[in-house]
């Protein structure tokens, strides 16, 4: 079920695609190295939101930036 919510708004939007696949990667790194697979799933959590919403939102203001020139 979440999976359809995610997908089609993700086939339009190139920086929402891009933001899902550096979730998954991250998600993975943090589970196999060992010093991050330390971490509770509660804060893997959170720095996950965290990292990947900021550096979605830094990318957004480039884009939104770019399309009023």
């Amino acid at each position: 079920m979440f999976i359809a919510i995610i997908i089609p708004p993700a086939k339009e939007n190139r920086l929402l695609t891009g933001v899902i696949m550096i979730s998954m990667i991250s998600s993975f790194i943090f589970t196999k190295l060992p010093i991050l697979n330390e971490i509770s799933s509660g804060f893997k959590i959170i720095i996950l939101s965290t990292l990947i919403s900021g550096i979605a939102a830094y990318f957004s203001q480039i884009r939104e930036v770019a399309n009023e020139k």
